[in-house]
């Protein structure tokens, strides 16, 4: 588990390397979560990018200098439409990459908001409150049921930022990905 400095430190060291190639980007996961209601300690940052298989040599070369990075496994992983990772070489956070493959993605990467993060010197794309809530009942969905975290999460989301929430693409989103017995058990 790292703290909020140490997170920023890596998110920004990966944010300045995808503008340089210019890859589209979004933070999601725990990282995105606490950002839209409360922080929390995370082991890792997820990032969906839309990466072209092309600028990956040259985007992992960039990362080298601070992650230990490997271009076979990610180029591979690209290529199956799956995620890769990256470590950092000091404070040993993984930042997961997942590829910007789906109808859903590229949805929350259109809808993606731009924030300034208090500590942070880059300003970072992030999840949309609604596509971070998706995706948290998505990954509640795959793992069995059984995170309590992810849970957490969902219900801290909810009971923060309630007022805010677009209900009719939540509906729409969450049919989609099959969460929408999920999502109308969380609102309740």
């Amino acid at each position: 588990m790292s703290d909020a400095a140490e997170l920023l430190t890596v998110v920004d060291a990966v944010i300045i390397a995808l503008r340089r190639h210019a890859i589209p980007y979004f933070v999601t996961g725990s990282f995105a979560s606490s950002i839209h209601g409360e922080f929390r300690a995370t082991a890792d940052i997820d990032l969906v990018a839309d990466m072209h298989p092309a600028v990956l040599p040259a985007l992992m070369q960039d990362l080298q200098v601070a992650f230990v990075a490997d271009l076979e496994q990610a180029t591979s992983s690209l290529a199956a439409g799956m995620s890769f990772n990256l470590i950092h070489r000091t404070t040993y956070l993984k930042v997961d990459f997942f590829p910007c493959n789906s109808a859903f993605d590229r949805s929350a990467l259109a809808r993606a908001v731009t924030i300034e993060v208090p500590g942070a010197r880059e300003t970072l794309r992030v999840s949309s409150l609604e596509d971070i809530l998706l995706g948290k009942l998505r990954w509640y969905r795959l793992g069995g049921e059984s995170s309590a975290m992810q849970q957490r999460d969902i219900r801290r989301l909810i009971e923060l930022n309630r007022d805010e929430l677009d209900m009719a693409y939540l509906r729409q989103w969450s049919a989609v990905l099959g969460v929408d017995d999920l999502l109308t058990s969380a609102l309740a």
